[in-house]
């Protein structure tokens, strides 16, 4: 099967007889490079320098004299430039959930490099913003009007006198949080993206040629970057897309290729084209009902022996629903001798997580300092987790006297029946000591893993995702300490469970061989020669959801 990245490699390499020491090809992910890496090698009898391979990502960090910051240290500083420009008395607590849709904003305009003087102006003075539309169509100036009909000056709400007032200091809270940021040398993306296209010096890149593989759409710092580095004759464009597309005039799935392709056009021969028909060519699908997402993993083992050939990295199983991957590795038959994860294994499916969060729901909900007692559905969720049970053997039986004598509110000094259970049932009461007691905690689950000398693979997992809990715990200890994260308890607990329940461990192997297990967004550049899908519902391909913004829609 003649894949695209074979054909990008094989051109690439005629086209530069093999001397690629001072390229970088630039994907939308990494995972292809991998691939193409493969393919590069066969090109050649005798050994070549590698190119660089970079995420699209990667390229504008490396561009960039910022750094990216911790997500909530960004939100954080957004909070005290919010509080310095409103005078508003709202807490932390109160501001951050919206504070994290107020920077997307900030993101997404940076993006696409609007002019944020003409987007922040004052939604109040309404004829000055009708009077000027050089910064919108008929549509969007339509829009506008109709957004309006329905909004009366006069008559106020407490509601709109808030929105109002937000929206009358934004244009000096973008410009005064990026000066602050600046002054720490950290940027959230938009920022350090806007900064790299508005500053970019292409006599000064490290590379002299950057080849692009494989993108679709392109927001406007990428297509400013595409449109710099190919004036200055610095970059090359290779786009995967199949002729079906293009043939079909107003086929809407091509118009950002068409777009591509216009602007910049395709490095890889005509003759390629004949190769892009494989929509059009014969293959077997087949569609299965399956009355559960689970029954879908147990299906797995039959269509795995009746696909699975000799070269098994040709075989795929794409997961739509990524938090089927715990099911889907138990599924796995024997006949499968390599296996390539390439998808984070997430967090929240290990009992670190499950733990942590024990902790937390005791401390802060299964506490009443008013009595000094805790409650006994926390106590006892705790006892019964295995890691509890494996530190200290009075768990167990510790659960079934608090059960048997209906000690449904019991004392500190009742559970503290050794140094363990000591540490574990002391009430905390600020953030500060709570960080220390989780951050002891989970050095005592460590210990669990110290005294097993032959790990297996989940062990190795289990410690990977402990390792990732903690530096997780100690991002936020240095905020507390550096006080730029002042907020409740409970929304230190929803914060720190946000972060953990986003977070994935990622797998190392050999990604070149074996069956490949992948989500969607992975698939990007990659060929195969039989593919089963799970999970291709509604809801899930695609995703279900909207975006919130303080910005309207057609603005």
């Amino acid at each position: 099967m003649e894949t695209f990245l074979k054909q990008v490699a094989t051109d690439l390499y005629n086209r530069t007889n093999g001397r690629l020491a001072r390229t970088a090809v630039v994907f939308p992910n990494k995972r292809a490079g991998l691939f193409f890496n493969e393919y590069l090698a066969q090109q050649s009898d005798t050994p070549v320098w590698s190119p660089a391979y970079i995420s699209i990502s990667e390229l504008f960090r490396n561009l960039s004299t910022y750094e990216t910051g911790d997500p909530v240290k960004l939100v954080c500083e957004l909070y005290k430039v919010f509080r310095m420009q409103t005078k508003s008395t709202e807490t932390l607590d109160d501001f951050y959930f919206w504070g994290e849709l107020l920077l997307s904003d900030f993101d997404d305009a940076d993006k696409n490099l609007v002019d944020t003087t003409q987007m922040f102006r004052n939604l109040q003075d309404l004829h000055a913003l009708m009077d000027d539309y050089t910064f919108m169509d008929k549509e969007q100036e339509e829009a506008i009007r109709q957004f309006f009909q329905n909004f009366s000056i006069e008559r106020r709400t407490q509601l709109k006198d808030r929105f109002i007032s937000i929206w009358d200091a934004l244009g000096v809270i973008y410009q005064n949080y990026q000066k602050v940021l600046k002054t720490q040398n950290i940027a959230y993306e938009g920022m350090m993206y806007r900064e790299v296209v508005e500053k970019l010096d292409t006599r000064t890149l490290p590379y002299d040629t950057y080849v692009f593989v494989g993108f679709n759409v392109l927001n406007k710092v990428e297509h400013t970057l595409f449109k710099k580095l190919d004036e200055a004759g610095k970059a090359l464009f290779y786009w995967d897309y199949d002729a079906y597309y293009m043939d079909k005039k107003h086929h809407e799935a091509g118009e950002f290729i068409k777009r591509n392709l216009k602007d910049f056009p395709n490095a890889l021969p005509a003759s390629a084209w004949e190769k892009m028909q494989t929509l059009d060519s014969p293959k077997e699908i087949r569609y299965i009902a399956s009355p559960t997402e689970n029954a879908q993993a147990r299906y797995l083992p039959q269509w795995i022996r009746e696909n699975l050939t000799e070269n098994e990295k040709e075989t795929a199983v794409v997961l739509c629903n990524e938090s089927l991957l715990q099911s889907v590795l138990h599924s796995l038959p024997d006949e499968v001798e390599h296996v390539n994860i390439t998808m984070g294994f997430p967090l929240s499916q290990t009992p670190v997580y499950s733990y942590l969060t024990a902790l937390l729901d005791l401390q802060i909900q299964g506490y009443n300092p008013k009595n000094g007692r805790f409650f006994f559905e926390q106590v006892t969720a705790l006892l019964k987790h295995p890691y509890a049970q494996m530190l200290t053997p009075m768990a167990k039986q510790l659960e079934k006297d608090l059960t048997e004598n209906n000690r449904f509110y019991p004392l500190p000094s009742e559970l503290q029946q050794d140094e363990f259970l000591t540490h574990l049932f002391t009430p905390v009461s600020s953030n500060p000591t709570l960080v220390n007691y989780l951050g002891k905690a989970l050095q005592q689950v460590a210990s669990i893993y110290q005294q097993n000398k032959k790990p297996d693979a989940f062990d190795q997992l289990y410690r990977e995702s402990l390792f990732k809990t903690y530096t997780t715990i100690n991002r936020f200890r240095t905020l507390i300490e550096e006080g730029d994260l002042n907020v409740h308890p409970e929304t230190f607990r929803r914060l720190l469970i946000k972060v953990l329940s986003a977070t994935n461990i990622p797998f190392h192997g050999e990604p070149a061989i074996g069956m490949q297990v992948m989500g969607l967004l992975e698939t990007r550049n990659l060929d195969f020669r039989h593919l089963v899908m799970l999970s291709v519902n509604e809801g899930q391909l695609p995703k279900k959801g909207g975006d919130s913004s303080f910005i309207p829609y057609h603005l």
